[in-house]
């Protein structure tokens, strides 16, 4: 007896619970489309190069009176023959230490920058320098530089002992 009011009930209510009327597809695919409309309305204008400024950025070894990296560049393609670099005139900026191998950069009275690595000197542009090996010791915080005739100039990172006992 209690079976057929519940049969009844559920007859009545039975497209209640059914699911979504045939009416309802055709409504769905209108609202995804004004939604599409609506983010394409609202893309960004905005490029990889407004983004993205780091190749617009100075050498920061470089005096900020130096000017544009261009015009060295510019400089540079006009000289001829092997580059000449002084060694005594260069100055240890930092020491650097990766999981295989230790960098020192340094910079120049000039405005170049040189890297360290591996036992040889390279240019600012990743061209390695004739003549010029070099020895990082990075317990000291020590790192030399030798030319082709032996001549070697040690530079030393931080303070030095003596200096930091004066008073």
């Amino acid at each position: 007896m209690i079976t057929f009011p519940l049969a009844l009930l559920l007859a009545t209510a039975g497209p209640v619970f059914a699911g979504p009327s045939p009416a309802a597809p055709a409504a769905a695919p209108a609202v995804a489309a004004s939604t599409s409309t609506a983010l394409h309305l609202g893309a960004s204008t905005q490029t990889v190069s407004s983004i993205y400024t780091g190749d617009r950025v100075r050498d920061p070894f470089l005096p900020a009176t130096m000017g544009a990296k261009s015009a060295r560049r510019a400089d540079d393609a006009k000289t001829e023959g092997p580059e000449v670099v002084d060694i005594h005139g260069m100055t240890l900026r930092g020491i650097l230490k990766d999981t295989k191998i230790d960098y020192a950069l340094f910079s120049a009275e000039a405005g170049g920058s040189y890297l360290l690595r591996g036992g040889r000197l390279y240019n600012e542009r990743n061209k390695p320098v004739p003549g010029i090996t070099g020895v990082i010791k990075m317990k000291q915080k020590t790192v030399e530089l030798i030319t082709a005739e032996k001549d070697v100039q040690v530079f030393r990172l931080g303070e030095d002992d003596k200096e930091k006992e004066k008073p």
